[in-house]
């Protein structure tokens, strides 16, 4: 469910865009040759999407039964978890609350 918010918020690092991992990804998943991380990144997205829904999964994080009331402790284990670190992009607090957002 939070995926393909992370897939269109990753788009943007420099190392994504260097190494061609969205159009890569894009590629990878059969959907043809895209051109430019920003499209690339939004098919793919759009891919992921479809196929939650191909498979039943819920549409949304909201869907799942999380609450708006629980973002800022989501946020905070987000900050403290080691992938936070070493993800391509570094997020702000506002970043997860975007991403939380779009994902609902």
């Amino acid at each position: 469910m939070f995926l393909p918010a992370v897939v269109r918020f990753n788009w943007a690092a420099s190392s994504v865009q260097q190494e061609q991992r969205m159009e890569r990804m894009a590629h990878a998943m059969g959907l043809g040759a895209i051109s430019g991380a920003a499209p690339a990144a939004e098919a793919v997205a759009q891919a992921i999407t479809a196929m939650n829904a191909r498979l039943g999964l819920p549409s949304g994080l909201a869907a799942m039964g999380l609450e708006r009331a629980w973002f800022d402790q989501i946020i905070e284990g987000a900050m403290a978890d080691h992938c936070h670190k070493t993800n391509p992009r570094l997020a702000t607090a506002q970043d997860y609350q975007a991403m939380l957002t779009a994902a609902l």
